[in-house]
């Protein structure tokens, strides 16, 4: 069954899981405003319920974790290391991920989305230990718990239909991406 699905893992198949990663995040941030009391808040650069650093963060970190997920990395053959390689990893790359898009987003619009300035331990106001922690413990979840059930989901649909509904999710996206940027240039 497992060869079967990394058979099926077509463009579309990522599109599907950078899509929901994108939705989580926008899930996570919403309900993350309520909870500090500001009630709701699109906190997404483009109008959609979707924020693409969480896809490419998430992506970026499947990629680069594909053995050690393939691969259950035992230490003295009996204790299954994986998820700390994994929290680990999320952790340098999320707060990497984050420091960077936060740094072009201000650079290009002028405009700062996130402030972490009033954290201990920031860099910046880019990142923060906090938040890279939340962001190690959210990203370790979806990849080791969420990632095989997106792998089961998606997976069942043919490369062809994964492909025709990405191409559709991503002509989407890059429509709101458009309208966003000609509502920033004006």
């Amino acid at each position: 069954m497992k060869k079967e699905i990394e058979k099926k893992k077509s463009v579309g198949f990522w599109i599907w899981c950078f899509f929901v990663y994108c939705f989580i995040g926008w899930i996570y941030e919403v309900i993350w405003e309520f909870k500090v009391g500001n009630g709701f808040v699109n906190r997404g650069f483009l109008y959609g319920p979707y924020l693409p650093i969480y896809g490419f963060g998430i992506l970026i970190m499947l990629f680069v974790l594909q053995k050690p997920l393939k691969d259950k990395i035992k230490l003295f053959k009996k204790i299954n290391i994986t998820p700390l390689i994994v929290f680990v990893s999320v952790f340098v790359i999320g707060s990497f991920v984050e420091y960077i898009t936060s740094f072009v987003m201000e650079l290009l619009f002028h405009k700062r989305w996130w402030d972490y300035s009033y954290d201990l331990f920031n860099i910046n106001g880019r990142v923060s230990l906090r938040n890279s922690l939340l962001l190690a413990i959210g990203g370790t979840l979806l990849i080791c718990l969420v990632q095989p059930i997106l792998d089961k989901t998606i997976g069942k649909l043919s490369k062809k239909k994964a492909n025709i509904s990405g191409a559709i999710i991503a002509t989407i996206m890059v429509v709101d991406l458009i309208i966003t940027i000609i509502g920033y240039v004006k």
